[in-house]
């Protein structure tokens, strides 16, 4: 059974910020033994999926209908649980520098699936 550590708060970004370029992305830190961390965060740039997966966290830009992750999550759940069950963390080494963590993509594929759902109703 997989372990979903969820952090309900989104950061608020004001109106200045928008304007200057901050967006908000929805993240799944996979962090192994079937954990993993689930928040959004705002960020002035886009993230960088390599510099990302070196710390193995994935993310999904959303936008300002996405208010509440906790209703979200319990939309998905069965698919994060399985993205976190499915996680296996490595060191990296010479011929994988880039991804610490090895994951279930079709389940990936089916939260961002959910995620694009869950903004347009």
């Amino acid at each position: 059974m997989a372990t979903l550590q969820v952090m309900s708060e989104i950061p608020e970004i004001t109106p200045e910020r928008s304007l200057g370029g901050w967006r908000w992305e929805f993240c799944i830190e996979l962090l192994g033994a079937g954990a993993a961390k689930v928040f959004v965060r705002a960020v002035e740039h886009s993230s960088f999926k390599a510099s990302e997966l070196q710390k193995g966290v994935l993310f999904e830009r959303v936008d300002a209908r996405f208010r509440n992750v906790d209703a979200f999550v319990d939309s998905v759940r069965g698919e994060l649980e399985r993205l976190a069950e499915s996680a296996v963390r490595s060191e990296p080494h010479k011929g994988n520098l880039y991804r610490v963590v090895e994951y279930d993509h079709a389940a990936w594929d089916r939260v961002q699936l959910g995620i694009q759902r869950w903004q347009r109703r």
